[in-house]
């Protein structure tokens, strides 16, 4: 990855500097998550990692009621760690251009 993206990324994780980590599941879309009346179970725990809670609480339609500047953060982090671990294909670039360099 370039030196620039490479920076990009960093900036975007640094915005998660001290809020609080756990062990993530990093892919908690609906296809992985299966429910029944009184269990809630995550399945594909293959791209699990410690990492800031923020970024599992991105869920889609923002379904975890994160304020609106978490939810950016936590999606500006996403989409870098998306690029980040995909660099050299297309949704690897896709992704890069979600992250503003602030």
């Amino acid at each position: 990855m370039p030196p620039e993206r490479v920076a990009r990324c960093r900036a975007a994780w640094a915005r998660l500097t001290g809020h609080q980590t756990c062990v993530i599941h990093s892919d908690p879309t609906p296809g992985n998550i299966r429910m029944t009346a009184d269990r809630v179970g995550i399945l594909d725990w293959d791209e699990a990692h410690v990492d800031a809670a923020d970024l599992d609480l991105l869920l889609p339609h923002n379904a975890a009621d994160l304020g609106d500047g978490a939810h950016d953060t936590a999606a500006q982090a996403f989409a870098a760690w998306d690029a980040a671990r995909c660099w050299g294909h297309e949704f690897a670039v896709e992704q890069l251009a979600e992250v503003r360099a602030v």
